[in-house]
């Protein structure tokens, strides 16, 4: 059985990564999905969130990532994710432009004013990646 993962992370405009691991995890609605060399095949969706790449030498691989789906088969973990970034590039005080405005949308809004379910997914993806930033600060 091999020792690593390939993991892919890709959005509809660019690869976000490419390359292999020791093991994954990645959120999903209802937690984290943890991923090691011979997991079972799967799919799965993905939550707005922190997706954890860890190497053999222990050194983790940090990733912001919005809604999308997992697969998992044949240790190789394809994540289609609407956006996704390094925890690195965050750029915090646009994250919190991004935050403050899908709050008002929604405090001021009603459902006929605005999509509300677009203004709430836009309030995950913002305060996933100020959490990500803080983390890593």
């Amino acid at each position: 059985m091999s020792k690593e993962i390939r993991v892919r992370v890709i959005t509809p405009s660019q690869e976000v990564w490419d390359g292999t691991t020791a093991s994954v995890r990645y959120p999903g609605e209802d937690g984290l999905y943890g991923v090691l060399p011979g997991h079972a095949a799967m799919i799965t969706p993905v939550a707005p969130g922190l997706v954890y790449l860890r190497d053999d030498h222990n050194h983790t691989t940090e990733l912001v990532v919005a809604a999308g789906f997992a697969k998992v088969a044949d240790n190789e973990v394809h994540l289609a994710v609407d956006s996704g970034e390094d925890v690195e590039d965050i750029d915090f005080e646009r994250a919190e432009r991004a935050a403050q405005r899908a709050r008002e949308r929604l405090r001021k809004g009603t459902a006929v004013d605005i999509d509300v379910a677009r203004a709430r997914y836009a309030l995950q993806r913002a305060l996933a990646r100020i959490r990500a930033k803080g983390r890593s600060s």
